[in-house]
């Protein structure tokens, strides 16, 4: 038989009914293969051009990776182009080199490796490239390592609200720890809305709620906040009261006449009058797109979509201060500073009004009445506590430098002249030492610079040695008996010189400089040290602060206050530093802000009545006082004060009656 003959039994067949090879190397053998491919440039078909570089690829590969990247490349313009061999594509938006090569590595490798740095800026990438498994992956990394520091901008990154569990989750974080995360520089950086929450009668006085009182504010900012003009909002400071219908509203609404419309808010509503005539600053529209080969924008728009407004977190700071941390607008942080302030009707300013309060607490151990002024309006004045009694030398009041020098008694709120100095000066600080000697140096004529000192004691000036140099605008301490002068202005610039006196020798000597020239500083000693925050090199007003240690005879630089200002207090109060007014190159200052040797951070305190610059400050039996100086509008004689257990600046002083009737019969029996 032949072949072809054969029957169909003649041919062998298989055991097993098909022929199955699984490779599992080959996926990443491939992937592998590709990867090497892109790194040498081989059969790439696309480049990504970035803000600073460009990345090689493969469409397939990055299109199957990237839903984003898919949709970029199978656009019609793409169809219907001329093939050529390599298409470059711009991407606009936020994409980073470092952070897409990563992402395009994980492409190719499906593996993701980055450092602790990367994980931001690689999560923002994902999420603008619809990344979803990388990007999930980095923000559970960044939610498990928060910390007070980073939480706010973890809580800003682009696409964080799409991730709505890891949002919760730092939400939370920043609400339990708000304590720490308010005290922390990306806190302390954010925009600001300063808002000043009057109350009518201390009787009244609220038992203050952080959440509830941020609701009311968070129902205001919702009303008036304006987003495309969040600087300038922001820029101002917004004086609250409460309507009986128990909203907020704004004080330049209040009703003249109305038991309220006190001459504090008479003057925020003629300054709010000024404000609202300005121009508001035209919105912000992007610019033409860059041509490349192709071209595209982050057509995903990944801002945070527009909400309502909430409130992350709230908290009491003291007793009648609160802050919060607030979403507004297209998902942006504000910080939100509430400083509840009693506003007493203006009942003493006529001796009737002021009779009448002293009627209604005849049956009282202390009453109410307004802080004496001095004798005239000064600025840039020698001021210290002299056996518990603020001492005032000179000044500056607009027209001359002034030798007058005055004494304030808290006990009987009066004022006393004393011997005038030997020479007219202002621009200038003063020392007392413990023994109650009097240093009053350097400063201006009005003419010239100074280098003249001149000592108080036994109720008489007389001169000692002068300093090396003239100067004036100088900071001034005393640590230790020894008097430290401090930088200054010689007339022509800011200087870095600094000097110390010895009393018992009537004699100078250089110590180290300052890191930066600066005048119109605040200066105070503190545990041991001297401190110099803020002031003028002539050109700039600072913030940086510098700290000098007598041991060591070195300056460092500490903390940065949160604001710029020349022109400030600086006093040492409640084993605090508080820095208090300023000027800040348009205006004079009301704000006041306060060091924490334990958080070693500066933080907003209680705001003066008045804005003050080239004020005096001095610390009297536990109660810090601001002493004249200009308040934009006019150079002033009044005094406030800040007693240490109300937390709240008054022109109001407390008499004991019974003390007061004591010193004043004491006196009559003197006379």
């Amino acid at each position: 038989m032949f072949a072809g003959e054969l029957g169909d039994e003649a041919v062998a067949k298989p055991k097993e009914s098909s022929f199955i090879f699984q490779d599992d190397h080959l996926p990443s053998s491939v992937l592998h293969n590709l990867n090497m491919m892109r790194k040498n440039k081989t059969f790439c078909d696309v480049v990504l051009h970035v803000q600073n570089g460009e990345i090689p690829g493969h469409r397939a590969i990055l299109a199957s990776a990237s839903p984003y990247l898919m949709q970029l490349f199978s656009t019609e313009d793409d169809k219907n182009i001329n093939r050529q061999s390599i298409i470059s594509y711009k991407l606009n938006g936020l994409f980073e080199k470092v952070a897409l090569e990563k992402l395009i590595d994980y492409a190719y490798t499906a593996k993701l490796e980055l450092s602790p740095e990367q994980v931001r800026s690689v999560f923002t990438c994902a999420t603008q490239l619809k990344m979803e498994r990388p990007a999930k992956e980095c923000a559970n990394y960044l939610v498990k390592n928060l910390t007070p520091e980073s939480c706010i901008e973890i809580r800003r990154l682009t696409g964080i609200s799409r991730q709505q569990i890891f949002l919760d989750r730092v939400d939370s974080f920043i609400k339990e720890n708000f304590a720490e995360v308010c005290k922390t520089s990306i806190y302390l950086n954010l925009p600001c809305v300063r808002i000043e929450l009057l109350y009518k009668g201390k009787e009244d006085s609220p038992m203050i709620d952080p959440d509830s009182v941020s609701v009311l504010v968070l129902d205001w900012l919702k009303k008036v906040y304006d987003e495309d003009s969040a600087d300038e909002f922001v820029a101002k400071k917004y004086m609250l009261y409460l309507d009986p219908d128990k909203s907020l509203r704004d004080c330049s609404d209040m009703p003249t006449g109305d038991a309220g419309d006190t001459e504090m808010v008479q003057d925020y509503k003629k300054l709010s009058r000024t404000t609202n005539g300005t121009k508001k600053k035209p919105k912000h529209t992007a610019g033409g797109k860059l041509a490349y080969s192709r071209s595209h924008s982050d057509g995903n728009n990944d801002t945070d979509a527009s909400c309502e407004g909430m409130i992350i977190a709230s908290s009491k700071v003291s007793d009648n201060t609160l802050l919060s941390l607030t979403c507004l607008g297209r998902g942006a942080l504000i910080s939100v500073s509430i400083v509840v302030r009693y506003n007493p009707p203006d009942v003493l300013e006529t001796p009737e009004d002021l009779n009448s309060v002293k009627k209604c607490s005849k049956n009282s151990d202390s009453l109410y009445t307004g802080l004496a002024n001095m004798a005239s309006v000064k600025c840039a004045v020698g001021c210290g506590n002299l056996n518990d009694k603020l001492l005032v030398c000179g000044g500056y009041d607009r027209g001359e430098c002034l030798r007058s020098v005055e004494l304030y008694s808290p006990e009987t709120n009066s004022w006393a002249s004393l011997s005038p100095m030997l020479e007219a000066r202002g621009r200038f600080n003063i020392a007392i030492l413990s023994s109650g000697e009097v240093y009053a140096i350097a400063g201006c004529n009005g003419t010239q610079e100074l280098s003249t000192v001149e000592l108080f004691r036994n109720g008489r000036w007389e001169r000692v040695t002068s300093l090396p140099l003239s100067r004036s605008h100088t900071g001034v301490c005393a640590i230790d008996d020894l008097i430290y002068c401090i930088g200054g202005y010689n007339g022509q610039f800011a200087i870095k010189q600094c000097d110390c006196y010895d009393p018992s020798k009537d004699q100078w000597c250089n110590i180290a400089p300052l890191q930066t020239g600066r005048y119109q500083a605040g200066c105070c000693g503190f545990q041991g040290k001297i401190w110099v925050v803020g002031g003028c090199d002539a050109w700039n007003i600072l913030d940086s602060c510098e700290i000098y240690c007598p041991k060591d005879d070195k300056w460092t630089y500490g903390p940065r206050p949160m604001q710029a200002r020349r022109g400030a207090g600086l006093a040492e109060f409640n084993n605090k530093i508080y820095m208090v007014g300023g000027w800040d190159g348009t205006q004079s200052l009301s704000s006041v802000e306060i060091y924490d040797p334990e958080t070693n951070t500066w933080s907003y305190g209680p705001e003066l009545t008045t804005p003050r610059s080239n004020l005096g400050v001095a610390v009297i039996n536990n109660c810090l006082y601001a002493v004249g100086g200009f308040s934009s509008k006019s150079f002033l004689k009044s005094i406030e004060v800040l007693y240490a257990d109300r937390d709240e600046w008054t022109t109001l002083s407390l008499v004991q009656k019974s003390k007061a009737e004591t010193v004043v019969k004491t006196d009559e029996m003197k006379a």
